[in-house]
């Protein structure tokens, strides 16, 4: 009886940790590299905005440098703002949140600015907004994606809880 119980307790942790394997995989497989997203972002944008080989290759270094200096200029006010996630803060606080928000904006603006005139040096002004309508189209249809694989998984990890008739 011993020799059982011992045996289905080593198949049950086995079982577990091969299915706590696979659903780690299963997470790898769901993200991707930020090369990948830059690769996809880029042909998605290449395609609609009709870009030619040329005009990409002059453009995407332009492109990517920067989001990089969005992206940086964005997650050190998240950081920040972290930093005194759980304080209570007072009002004076809240008010320098507020203004540091505003004054990344503003650097962002400005940066966009800053790189519509150097893209305009590249590529013609019509193909420009074709490739800032392109973006949006890109962000919304992955947000879009992403819901829908959400919703997936949950489904998918609803079933097995589900009562079977």
């Amino acid at each position: 009886m011993k020799k059982a119980i011992l045996s289905l307790a080593i198949i049950l942790c086995s079982i577990a940790g091969m299915t706590a394997q696979e659903k780690q995989q299963q997470g790898k497989k769901r993200h991707f590299s930020h090369e990948e997203f830059q690769a996809k972002q880029k042909e998605y944008i290449t395609r609609k905005a009709q870009l030619t080989p040329e005009e990409a290759e002059a453009f995407f270094p332009l492109f990517f440098e920067l989001q990089k200096k969005k992206f940086t200029l964005e997650r050190d006010a998240r950081r920040s703002i972290k930093k005194k996630r759980g304080e209570k803060m007072n009002e004076e606080q809240c008010r320098e949140f507020v203004n540091k928000m505003s004054d990344v904006k503003i650097e962002v603006a400005k940066l966009e600015k800053e790189y519509s005139a150097k893209y305009l040096n590249v590529i013609p002004a019509c193909k420009l907004l074709g490739v800032q309508h392109a973006e949006i189209s890109f962000q919304r249809d992955l947000m879009k994606k992403m819901m829908q694989e959400r919703v997936n998984r949950q489904k998918g990890e609803a079933k097995p809880n589900e009562k079977r008739e």
